[in-house]
């Protein structure tokens, strides 16, 4: 499912690149290569994002899975100042990514809650509020299965070792002092290196 959602968005670029979006328009174009039933599409503008540039960012929602409504919303974040966006200065490459990546990730999630398995909460002993926050964010079963999806998918489509993956760099410099979680992260991001080799 992964690539073929990858494939389907950079399959976009042909047939829009001469077009110049609105960002609620690129937000529905984007929207309507999903069902409905299951995903729902928001446009959010932050200046924490750079002009011409558009983050992907998710989320599962098991109550609304179990009432039948869209269990995943997948937010386009824009700058707040940029009216239009030209297809051809768009990175097709990495938006195409970002989603198809934010969706499995997400759907990983909705396949742990489904599995009703116990996840293993991670405790940590680190004194700096932030960075136990982060690390209990991080450490967390569901998320180090997810996020080894993540780094593995992102692997696969930029051809690049695992290990220069942007989030693999995020947990080594968040554990540096609790390599397990490493280790059980690389364990995760092999699995799933395998399943897309096979895909």
């Amino acid at each position: 499912m992964f690539f073929a959602n990858y494939n389907r968005l950079l399959g976009l670029k042909h047939k829009y690149q001469s077009r110049t979006f609105k960002a609620n328009e690129f937000t529905r174009l984007i929207r309507r290569q999903f069902p409905s039933r299951d995903f729902s599409f928001h446009t959010h503008k932050d200046y924490a994002v750079d002009p011409d540039m558009v983050i992907t960012a998710g989320s599962y929602d098991c109550y609304y899975d179990g009432l039948g409504l869209p269990h995943t919303e997948i937010t386009l974040c824009y700058h707040p100042e940029q009216d239009q966006y030209f297809g051809a200065a768009l990175d097709w490459d990495q938006i195409s990514f970002d989603v198809a990546e934010c969706i499995g990730h997400e759907l990983i999630h909705r396949s742990q809650h489904k599995s009703r398995r116990k996840l293993a909460k991670y405790i940590s002993s680190i004194s700096d509020i932030n960075k136990k926050a982060e690390q209990e964010y991080l450490g967390a079963e569901e998320e180090i299965e997810a996020y080894g999806f993540s780094i593995a998918a992102e692997s696969k489509i930029f051809n690049k070792e695992y290990g220069n993956c942007a989030m693999y760099n995020i947990y080594t410099n968040t554990f540096d002092s609790d390599h397990s979680v490493v280790v059980k992260l690389e364990e995760q991001i092999v699995k799933y290196l395998i399943q897309l080799t096979g895909a």
